[in-house]
């Protein structure tokens, strides 16, 4: 490869990285003091992932358990959607909004430069090779996620394994064990699975499903069906109506599918516009959007599979153009399965056919989510990222094929540009909300002047991936690494039930998460705990203070926790939080 190629990378690597400036701007003005997020939504929770990280590693400690949270016991942090990629990033800056930026635009850019190289396989035309690589960075399913779920945006490794893949190995039908064409390429395979594993696991299991999809279409030698005979279509249309019949038996059977059909798509999915929509968030799809008849979570993001409209489109108009000649990736016997992969990803976002929240059909890929292990993967909208990733190479390829005779090269420039421009169009997203740490509130600055190094906050909750007990408020991750001081309350993606069964053991902790639910307003009379009760609560959390929040001021969780640490003053702040601690040491 030679100097001009490389230029040619490092352009598209910078278009894509101004992608990302123009789509998140202001952010690019505020690295290093603001980030994407909602207010007290998981954000906050990943960029606390980024500050643990470092503070682990400089201190000694193993930044996979920590006891910040769920304090005093802590909690191990391996299934936590922890962006550890972020946090190495982070120990090298010690500025946790600086890392966090910088990894997510290159997360941006590298993605899209990785679906350029792959695309540039089998799409000639330069304007449609871009057009892929902004489709898979920049879809609307990872740009209406990046102020929720950072982990999911950590993209850049797929493309690139899959160009690592295809250069390791060579499939034969009807072969199990593939020619290893490059042992380098093999071990550059091993070395992207492991920095995926630190970004998403859900990142990871795309590249295991898209290496066992490219694997199956050669161990069945599905490219030698003749579908033009009625055998095939008979065993498909029986393979289809027996796993049908067998999922429903298992569920009627009881067998737990770990929420998988709950979260399954829903087909609307593919054509309904994401609600940070700059131009297409019209009223009838924020409507669907939010309709309960539809989606069992509705206006959720994991609803989203938005694909835009044209280039779903022209895929379907040059895929059954009458006399289109075989596409070049067609040629390709290494490309060749990759309809059949893109087949597969779409059916891995419909566990059953689902139709405006109409359940038709049970698909073969459902059975899946009766699988221990394989269900923890339970959000099966999530695969349409590799939908965005093959859709276009696939669809642009049969493009080429079907206007190679068609159309004069301008006229296929002055295409493509069009085509990029309803792109452009339709997924342009409204700006990501910023929000920054650094606006540290006064109770919280009060907090930080305290000695020792607990707090105790209310409310108080542990939240999992599949439980919740009281309430956790995400703000206080937020700024924690400014007041640092270690807490009780935990939102970690997995908690043992051993852990939760701790949480609650404590009877004033018990009594403080019952009491906590009921309005501020609430009369309810508060029975002091008793002396050995609040001296053993007291002697295990050791807080400094004790921070309310506003929501939660003078009402009965309050006043239970002036009878337990009666000897602690009160000071009160303007925006509503109250702080409880010991005499003299709230100033």
């Amino acid at each position: 490869m030679n100097t001009r190629f490389w230029l040619l990378v490092l352009g598209v690597l910078l278009s894509y990285l101004l992608v990302f400036g123009a789509w998140t701007w202001p952010l690019a003005s505020q690295l290093s003091s603001a980030f994407p997020a909602f207010a007290d939504q998981d954000g906050y929770m990943q960029l606390w992932n980024v500050w643990h990280f470092r503070e682990a590693v400089l201190s000694g400690q193993n930044p996979f358990f920590s006891n910040w949270l769920l304090y005093p016991d802590g909690a191990s942090l391996w299934l936590h959607t922890y962006i550890p990629v972020a946090g190495m990033v982070n120990v090298f800056i010690g500025n946790e909004m600086l890392a966090l930026n910088l990894t997510l635009a290159a997360e941006y850019a590298l993605s899209g430069l990785g679906a350029w190289l792959l695309a540039r396989r089998w799409v000639r035309q330069p304007v449609l090779a871009w057009l892929a690589g902004l489709y898979f960075a920049f879809s609307p399913y990872k740009m209406v996620r990046l102020p929720y779920h950072f982990d999911l945006v950590l993209t850049a490794t797929v493309p690139f394994y899959i160009l690592a893949f295809l250069r390791a190995f060579w499939f034969e039908p009807g072969r199990f064990w593939p020619q290893v064409r490059s042992w380098k390429a093999v071990a550059a395979c091993f070395v992207l699975g492991v920095i995926t594993l630190f970004s998403d696991y859900y990142v990871l299991f795309a590249l295991l499903y898209f290496s066992l999809a490219y694997a199956l279409w050669f161990w069945l030698a599905l490219g030698n069906i003749n579908w033009r005979k009625p055998r095939p279509w008979l065993i498909l249309a029986v393979a289809l109506i027996v796993t049908h019949i067998a999922i429903r038996l298992i569920r009627l059977a009881g067998v737990p599918d770990n929420s998988g059909f709950w979260w399954g798509g829903d087909l609307v999915g593919y054509f309904l516009p994401a609600d940070n929509s700059r131009w297409l968030n019209f009223a009838w799809a924020r409507q669907l959007y939010n309709d309960p008849k539809v989606f069992n979570m509705p206006g959720s993001v994991e609803n989203v599979m938005f694909l835009g409209y044209a280039v779903p489109l022209v895929v379907v108009l040059a895929s059954f153009w009458p006399g289109r000649a075989a596409s070049r990736r067609h040629h390709d016997l290494q490309g060749r399965p990759l309809a059949w992969v893109l087949l597969f990803f779409v059916l891995l976002t419909l566990p059953a056919l689902r139709v405006l929240g109409h359940v038709n059909f049970n698909l073969p890929n459902g059975l899946l989510h009766f699988i221990p292990f394989f269900n923890n993967i339970r959000c099966p909208t999530r695969w349409v990222l590799l939908v965005t990733l093959l859709l276009p190479i696939v669809g642009f390829s049969a493009l080429e094929a079907a206007w190679d005779h068609a159309a004069r090269p301008v006229a296929r420039g002055l295409l493509s540009a069009a085509l990029l421009a309803v792109v452009l169009f339709e997924f342009w997203p409204v700006p990501p909300p910023l929000d920054s740490s650094r606006r540290l509130p006064a109770a919280f600055q009060a907090v930080a002047k305290l000695p020792g190094e607990a707090l105790f906050t209310l409310p108080v909750g542990l939240v999992d991936g599949y439980r919740q007990v009281g309430k956790t408020e995400l703000r206080n991750f937020l700024y924690q690494p400014y007041y640092r001081k270690k807490i009780p309350s935990a939102y970690i993606s997995r908690v043992a039930a051993e852990q939760f069964a701790q949480f609650e053991a404590d009877t004033v902790m018990h009594t403080l998460v019952v009491l906590q639910e009921l309005p501020a307003e609430s009369d309810t009379v508060v029975v002091a705990p008793s002396a050995t009760a609040a001296a053993r609560f007291r002697r295990r959390y050791q807080p400094s203070g004790v921070l309310v929040s506003p929501a939660w001021r003078n009402g009965p969780a309050h006043r239970y926790l002036r009878q337990v640490f009666p000897d602690f003053r009160e000071q009160s702040f303007p925006d509503g939080y109250v702080l409880l601690a010991p005499a003299g040491s709230v100033r």
